[in-house]
């Protein structure tokens, strides 16, 4: 019998990588996307052997017509993107051909030759709500029903492609499903986003570390928890969760100050925080804090990491990548 097909843009990244290694452990036969060229990469270096990897450009619709055309998926999870925030408001042009332009080659090379196509997941994310003063004032989660209100590049072209997807869902009734992903940790190899610069910059610095903006709420999403939620929808094959998109949650947001300090127990920390020494991007977003209800309800998935035992795991990954016991 033949192994269904997974086609992954973005392998080199985080959530790309996790979710490729998944779906070979879940029976699937597995290609990702890899930019022309690539630097070494831990994430990639982990997949050879396991997956077909294509080099090439979202921004190059030959290049994806071409792909899709020979591999031919019965899936496809897009998540290849220029995920900095920041990075997006000093790079705008850049920003939109990779995120929206990219979404839009690949979509049009998935309408034109995935004959075999039953799925189209789009990894969206929960910048997209931007600034919600009620909902802040109130500390309610928001839901689907919350209007999008871009605060950044990065929103405007996340935006942008969800409503391009729709659009293909209700003319050509193109199987797409859109996740508005919460802030999602776990990292084993990259220290940028907020959890994994807390962990190490604390591992290593035991008096002093520098960060930016204490105030500001985000929800937290353990990778593992993801990571199902995307096999959950392969392997659903209800036709009508086509055309939605869903929030991930958990409703758990807390400040950043809040995050740093749980961090700071589990480690025995007692250092000082420099807080708005390190980058505080324009148009800072005070409030993203979602929930998963209408996900849960329509597949039964749900997050089952608590934000404390998910924080222990990455913890005690850092603790083995940097040698401290």
């Amino acid at each position: 019998m033949n192994k269904e097909k997974v086609f992954i843009t973005g392998v080199s990244g985080f959530l790309g990588c996790e979710l490729a290694h998944k779906c070979v452990e879940n029976g699937y036969e597995v290609a990702g996307l890899v930019r022309q060229h690539p630097k070494p990469n831990e994430a990639v270096e982990s997949l050879r052997g396991k997956i077909t990897l294509y080099e090439g450009d979202l921004c190059d619709p030959v290049r994806m017509n071409n792909i899709i055309r020979e591999y031919n998926p019965e899936y496809i999870c897009h998540l290849g993107a220029l995920t900095r925030v920041s990075y997006s408001f000093d790079h705008v042009i850049e920003t939109m051909r990779t995120n929206l332009e990219g979404t839009v080659n690949l979509t049009t090379a998935a309408e034109k030759y995935g004959s075999n196509l039953k799925r189209f997941i789009y990894a969206s994310s929960m910048e997209t709500y931007g600034n919600q003063p009620e909902y802040q004032k109130k500390m309610i989660p928001v839901d689907e029903k919350v209007p999008q209100n871009a605060g950044s590049p990065y929103a405007v072209w996340k935006i942008a492609s969800e409503t391009y997807l729709k659009q293909r869902f209700y003319a050509n009734n193109f199987p797409c499903i859109c996740l508005r992903q919460t802030n999602t940790y776990g990292r084993h190899f990259d220290d940028y986003f907020v959890v994994e610069a807390f962990v190490t910059s604390m591992l290593k610095n035991k008096k002093v570390v520098n960060f930016g903006d204490p105030r500001p709420v985000r929800n937290f999403l353990y990778v593992n928890d993801l990571i199902d939620l995307y096999i959950t929808l392969l392997k659903n094959g209800n036709k009508k969760l086509n055309g939605h998109s869903f929030c991930t949650g958990p409703s758990n947001g807390i400040t950043i100050a809040e995050l740093a300090d749980m961090i700071a127990r589990k480690l025995d920390w007692h250092g000082k925080i420099n807080w708005y020494t390190r980058e505080i991007r324009d148009g800072e977003i005070f409030y993203l804090n979602s929930t998963n209800k209408k996900v849960t309800l329509m597949t039964d998935w749900e997050p089952k990491t608590t934000l404390s035992k998910g924080l222990d795991k990455t913890i005690l990954c850092w603790k083995e990548k940097l040698c401290i016991e």
